[in-house]
C-alpha cells in the first residue's frame, strides 16, 4: 500500500484525487492531507510516506489589479512554499514528489510544442514556473520528481472558467461558433493519471490532458444539450467574437480567454498507459450530472474535511491547472475557498449501519466507501452476528483511520436474529439525525452522503432514495434508475441508496419478518404520506449475489409470496401478485 501525503487540504484536485483513489483502488493507497495555511505544517513528519502530492497554491486572478504586496504573496506561496515542501520531503526520505504546475507557464501561446521553453507572461505564471524549475532540480536517484503541467481542469464542483462558461451555455439563446482549439482535462482523467504515476513512483514532466482539444462552441453546445437547453451555436457571430479579442480592457481579456486557442500539440498527452476514463462529451455529461439534482437544483461542491457542508453558487476564479482560489478579491493562503454566492448550511450527523456475518471478503470495500466519504460528520456502526471468519479483524483494522478522519466508529459483535435485527440494533446505538444503511457486500460512491444531505436540505424530504449501480456476477453492470411512481412498486426503489430521518426509523422499525423488511419500511413510509425524494444520481453499488438473487424457481416463488404478503399487510390489493411475478421474472432475465 502506498502512503501518500497531500499538502494542501481542501483543494479541489487534492480532494478529488483522494476520493477517486479510495473508490477505484481500495486498499492500494493510504492518503492523508495536511493544511498549509500556517507554519505548523513544518512540524509534521514526512517520514514514512512514499509520495507527497503538492497542490497548495494561489490561483490566477486579475493580475492587472494586483499590488506589489499581492505579487509577493504569489511568490511566497506558489514558489517558496512549494520549494520548501519539496526540500522537506527529500530530506525526510520521501521517494516521490508530485507537483501540480500548469500550462500557464507557457504564457499566451496558442499552440505549445514539446520542445518549447516556458515563457510566463505575468507574475502568476512566473511564480508557478520558478517552482516548476526549482523542484525539478532536487530530483536525484531515490527522489523522483513528477511535474504535471495540465490545461484547464474541470469536473463536478470545479471552479474557475468552466462553471462560468456552463452558466452561459444554460442561459444564452445564441453563441459564436469560433474555430478555436482548447486543451482541457477532466478531473477523473487527471486522477487516473495520478494513480498510475504514484503507484509506479514515476518522475518527469507530464502533460495530462483529454484525448482531443475542443472549441469553445463545441463545449457550449454539449453543456446545453446535457442541461436540456436549446442554444444556437452559429458562425454568424464569429466576426463579433474575433473583433472583441482586439478590444482593450476586460472585454478584450474575456473574449481572448473564451475564444482564443490554447492547446498542446498532438501526442504530448500520450503515455504508455490509458488514463482516459471518459471522453470529452461523456466528461461533460458527468460534470453536469454531478452538479444537478433530479429537480435541477445545485449540489454543493465538496469542501475540506473540516468544513461545513454547503449548498453554494460560485462564479469561479479563473483557475488554470491549479486549485487554490482567492477570497473577497485578494490573494490569501494556500487553502482558501472562494464563496461568491448565498450559502445554505445544514450539517446533521449521519449515522450509517452495516450488518455483517462472515463478510471478510467484501467488508473492506464497504468500510473504505464510508471512510472516503466527502461529508465530514459521520458515525459508522458495524453490527456483527458473531462471525466465524476474519470479519472482526478486518473491521478492527480501520479504527485508527476513522479516528484520523474524526468519524465515530463502533463495532458490536453478539448474537442476533438476522440482518434486520442487527440493523435495528445499530439504529438504537446511533445518534444521527439521518440514518443510512449499506450492506457488507455493497459500497457507496464517494459523494453519496454529501449529496444525500444536500438533497434532503433542498427538498425538505423525510425519506429519499437514488439511482443504483448493479454489479452482475460476471463483473458487468447496469444502472437501475430511481423513480417516483404512482403505483407502489420496488421497480423504481433502491434500498442501498435510501436515507431517512431518524424519527421514521423510530416510528417504523424493521419487523424482522422476512428478507424484504426494507421494502416493508418503504411501503409504510409511502402509506403514511411522508415526504419522499428521488435523486437521479448513482449513490451506491449493489452486487447480485446471495439469497435475494437465488435463481431457483423454489427461491423465486418464496420471495414472490413474501413480497405479496408485505403488499397485503400494508393494505394493497390482490392484483399486486402480478407485480411480484414480474419482479422475479426480471431477476431471472437481468441476473
Amino acid at each position: 500500500m502506498k502512503r501518500i501525503l497531500i499538502t494542501g487540504k481542501g483543494s479541489y484536485i487534492g480532494t478529488s484525487f483522494e476520493r477517486y483513489a479510495g473508490s477505484r483502488y481500495p486498499g492500494e493507497f493510504e492518503i492523508h492531507t495536511l493544511d498549509m495555511k500556517d507554519s505548523l505544517w513544518r512540524e509534521k513528519s514526512f517520514s514514512g510516506y512514499d509520495a507527497v502530492f503538492h497542490v497548495a497554491g494561489i490561483a490566477h486572478a486579475d493580475v492587472g489589479d494586483a499590488t506589489e504586496e499581492d505579487k509577493q504573496r504569489y511568490y511566497e506561496v506558489n514558489t517558496r512554499l512549494a520549494l520548501d515542501t519539496a526540500a522537506k520531503a527529500k530530506g525526510e526520505g520521501v521517494a516521490q514528489f508530485v507537483f501540480m504546475s500548469s500550462m500557464i507557464v507557457y504564457g499566451a501561446r496558442e499552440k505549445v510544442t514539446l520542445d518549447m521553453v516556458p515563457a510566463p507572461e505575468n507574475f502568476y505564471g512566473d511564480s508557478k514556473w520558478q517552482a516548476d524549475k526549482g523542484i525539478r532540480e532536487l530530483s536525484e536517484e531515490g527522489f523522483q520528481v513528477a511535474v504535471l503541467r495540465p490545461p484547464m481542469v474541470y469536473g463536478p464542483g470545479s471552479r474557475g472558467n468552466y462553471p462560468k462558461l456552463a452558466g452561459m451555455a444554460k442561459r444564452l439563446p445564441l453563441f459564436p461558433d469560433v474555430k478555436n482549439r482548447r486543451s482541457m482535462l477532466y478531473i477523473e482523467n487527471l486522477c487516473e493519471f495520478l494513480c498510475h504515476i504514484i503507484r509506479e513512483g514515476r518522475g518527469g514532466v507530464f502533460f495530462p490532458q483529454n484525448r482531443e482539444p475542443v472549441s469553445t462552441g463545441q463545449l457550449v453546445k454539449e453543456i446545453a444539450k446535457c442541461a436540456g437547453h436549446r442554444i444556437w451555436v452559429t458562425s454568424l457571430l464569429a466576426p463579433g467574437a474575433a473583433l472583441g479579442k482586439h478590444m482593450p480592457g476586460k472585454i478584450g481579456s474575456l473574449c481572448r480567454k473564451a475564444f482564443g486557442s490554447c492547446y498542446y500539440e498532438a501526442g504530448m498527452g500520450e503515455t504508455g498507459w490509458d488514463y482516459q476514463v471518459a471522453g470529452w462529451s461523456e466528461s461533460v455529461r458527468r460534470t453536469e450530472a454531478g452538479s444537478q439534482t433530479a429537480e435541477g437544483g445545485c449540489l454543493a461542491p465538496a469542501e475540506s474535511a473540516g468544513s461545513r457542508i454547503t449548498s453554494e453558487k460560485t462564479d469561479g476564479c479563473g483557475v488554470v491547472g491549479t486549485d487554490a482560489v482567492r477570497e473577497n478579491g485578494s490573494a490569501v493562503g494556500a487553502d482558501a475557498v472562494q464563496e461568491n454566492g448565498q450559502v445554505a448550511r445544514w450539517h446533521p450527523l449521519m449515522s450509517i449501519t452495516t450488518a455483517t456475518y462472515n463478510s471478510e471478503k467484501t467488508l473492506a470495500r464497504t468500510i473504505e466507501s464510508v471512510l472516503n466519504q466527502t461529508y465530514d460528520n459521520i458515525e459508522y456502526i458495524i453490527v456483527d452476528g458473531l462471525s466465524q471468519d476474519r470479519t472482526l479483524e478486518v473491521a478492527e483494522s480501520y479504527r485508527e483511520r476513522f479516528a484520523e478522519r474524526g468519524f465515530s466508529y463502533k463495532i458490536v459483535s453478539e448474537p442476533d436474529a438476522g440482518m434486520y435485527d442487527a440493523i435495528n440494533k445499530g439504529i438504537r446505538l446511533s445518534r444521527g439525525e439521518i440514518i443510512g444503511n449499506i450492506n457488507s457486500d455493497d459500497w457507496y460512491e464517494p459523494e453519496a452522503v454529501e449529496r444525500a444531505v444536500n438533497y434532503m436540505a433542498e427538498t425538505d424530504c423525510e425519506y429519499m432514495y437514488a439511482d443504483l449501480r448493479i454489479i452482475r456476477t460476471d463483473g458487468s453492470s447496469f444502472v437501475k434508475r430511481a423513480r417516483r411512481q404512482r403505483m407502489a412498486t420496488s421497480r423504481g426503489w433502491n434500498h442501498p441508496t435510501q436515507f431517512a430521518l431518524r424519527r421514521l426509523h423510530e416510528k417504523f422499525p424493521y419487523k424482522l419478518e422476512s428478507l424484504h423488511d426494507d421494502f416493508d419500511l418503504f411501503l409504510k413510509v409511502r402509506r403514511a404520506g411522508c415526504r419522499i425524494g428521488v435523486l437521479n444520481q448513482v449513490l451506491a453499488n449493489f452486487t447480485l449475489q446471495g439469497m435475494s438473487h437465488d435463481k431457483s424457481l423454489r427461491a423465486a416463488a418464496a420471495r414472490g409470496r413474501c413480497r405479496y404478503r408485505i403488499y397485503r399487510n400494508n393494505g394493497y390489493g390482490p392484483w399486486y401478485m402480478l407485480e411480484c411475478i414480474m419482479i422475479e421474472a426480471a431477476k431471472l432475465v437481468l441476473g
